[in-house]
This record gives C-alpha cells, sequence and structure tokens, in this order.
C-alpha cells in the first residue's frame, strides 16, 4: 500500500467526489479512480459507495481513512523533522492556547524560552477550544495549552498543569454585585455573554443550570471571538459572562459575584495537549518543562479553586 494512494484516497474522503479530489490534487479524474481501485483490490472491499451527498466511505473506508490520516500526518512529522535538520530551522515552535489560559504562564513561558534560545521562533494561535484540537489534529500546531477535555481525545494526550475556577463576573455597578451567597435561581432572569455553544465552557454552564431543573442561561449575546472582547462586552451592561482566575486582578471595571462552588462548580483541569507519538522537536520539548516549572512555581489560593 502506497502512500500516495493513501492521499489520493484522503482527498476523495474530504471532497466527497473523485472529481474534486482530482482538482485538488491537480491530476487526472481517471488517474485518482485508479489509485481507489488499487486500494479496493488491496483490501478486498469497496471503500465507498455513491449517494446523492457523492462519495460516502463504507465502514471498511471510514476504518482506512481514520488510518490513513494517522499514516499522513507521521509522514509529515517525518519529512518536516528531516527538513528542518537539514534547514537548520528546529527553532519553530507552532502551539496554540486558549484565551481562557493564564496570559501571564504562557507569555512567561514563552519570553523565557526565547532568553534561553536566542533562534526560537513562534506561531502561535489563539483559539476556542474545539478550534485548537482541531488545528492540532490536523497538525497545524504541535501543542496545546488549553482546558483538558473531560473525555478522552483519541490520538491525543494530556498533561495537567493546573487547577483552576472560572467566576461569573458582571459590572461593577450591576445590583448581584453587593449580594452574598448569590444562588443559580437568582442567575436564570439575568443576561449572558456567552461563546457558542459548541465550546466546553457553554456546556459546562448550561449543564449546571439543567443539573438544578432550571432553564438555560438567557443568551444576550454570542460571541466566538477572545477572552477580551466577552468581557468587554459586558463592561456598563447588566449582562454577566465567565471569567477566569487568572484574569480577576486586572479587570477593575468587573466583579467577580459571590456563588458558593457547591452551587455552581466551574472548576476545571488546564494542561498541554499533544498528539500521541507526535514529533516534537527539541525547542517544543523545551518549551514544556518551562511551561511545567513556571505553574509549579504559582501558587494558587486554595480557597479561590473551591
Amino acid at each position: 500500500m502506497e502512500v500516495r494512494d493513501l492521499e489520493y484516497l484522503l482527498a476523495v474522503a474530504g471532497r466527497g467526489s473523485v472529481l474534486r479530489a482530482a482538482e485538488q490534487l491537480g491530476m487526472t479524474q481517471p488517474a485518482v479512480t485508479k489509485a481507489i481501485a488499487r486500494l479496493e483490490r488491496e483490501v478486498g472491499m469497496p471503500l465507498f459507495e455513491r449517494d446523492p451527498r457523492g462519495m460516502v466511505p463504507t465502514v471498511a473506508g471510514a476504518a482506512l481513512i481514520a488510518r490513513a490520516r494517522k499514516i499522513h500526518l507521521e509522514h509529515e512529522d517525518a519529512v518536516r523533522e528531516l527538513g528542518e535538520l537539514r534547514a537548520g530551522t528546529v527553532g519553530l515552535v507552532r502551539f496554540g492556547f486558549s484565551p481562557t489560559v493564564g496570559a501571564s504562564l504562557l507569555y512567561g513561558a514563552c519570553n523565557q524560552l526565547l532568553q534561553e534560545r536566542p533562534a526560537a521562533r513562534f506561531q502561535m494561535r489563539e483559539r476556542l477550544g474545539d478550534e485548537l484540537l482541531g488545528a492540532l489534529l490536523g497538525g497545524d500546531v504541535d501543542l496545546v495549552v488549553a482546558r483538558i477535555p473531560d473525555i478522552d481525545v483519541d490520538h491525543v494526550s494530556a498533561e495537567l498543569l493546573y487547577m483552576d475556577r472560572l467566576f461569573v463576573v458582571a459590572d461593577a455597578g450591576h445590583p448581584l454585585v453587593h449580594r452574598r451567597n448569590v444562588r443559580l435561581e437568582d442567575l436564570t432572569q439575568q443576561e449572558w455573554v456567552l461563546p457558542p455553544r459548541r465550546v466546553q465552557l457553554r456546556q459546562q454552564i448550561e449543564n449546571a443550570f439543567g443539573e438544578r431543573g432550571l432553564p438555560p442561561p438567557k443568551l444576550r449575546m454570542e460571541i466566538d471571538s477572545n477572552r477580551s472582547a466577552m468581557l468587554g462586552l459586558v463592561q456598563g451592561t447588566r449582562s454577566l459572562t465567565l471569567c477566569s482566575e487568572d484574569a480577576l486582578p486586572q479587570l477593575t471595571y468587573l466583579r467577580p459575584l459571590d456563588i458558593r462552588p457547591e452551587s455552581l462548580d466551574l472548576r476545571r483541569r488546564i494542561g498541554i495537549l499533544h498528539r500521541s507519538g507526535a514529533y516534537l522537536a527539541p525547542v517544543v520539548c523545551r518549551l514544556v518543562e518551562i511551561l511545567k516549572e513556571r505553574s509549579n512555581s504559582v501558587e494558587r489560593s486554595p480557597e479561590r479553586l473551591g
């Protein structure tokens, strides 16, 4: 089985048609058709079937496609590693991070790495959790610093950095800011600024309301953007949003509500995610070490973590 044929298989699966796959690959349609036929002869089963949506993988096809994606990424890793060694560009660090992760930890680690390795270069992506996982699994980044998913993700390894807690925050003039022991029931009539429902942060708070038999938060604004945008849109309004522990000291215009952790448990695990068994350049491994060292040195208040 040739790596080249597996690339053609992935193109057909991704585009849903032999014709579109051939256009993407810059090949003729018969050449791609022959490649798929070769694979089908090797496995002894059809890999695709046609329906109104186009070329749809069979059960055997889906299994081979999953393997092919892994082989493709491994092949790209090997080519990249050898290319970096040949070109002397082993100092490139490609990593993504969540906007709700502690900026001081991330930027401090990057600055330390730059001091230690002056030749290091960074490609950084600030994205929400699901987008980061997609970039990681797609091979666009080598490393992600974000919330560790509550369920295991295939082909992804996670190392815990620290535990933190999110807070419900409001403008300093909001009437709930000065109330003690705010109940979850008190929040049902409030309006919220939240990320899209696909984001684990949004799911977490909606699940908390649902577990108490309460309707989901009333959405005033849904924003698929970074932390600063969400927090800025709450300033001067009666809306609520969520804020990480790390960002609270810098937010003079927002205040956390006094909600007991047992009423709304917003603790989470922040960690380093990477593809299981993927190639990590030495400079990337050093960044991992620095993140762990700096995370261990940060003192976190137990009472604030619930």
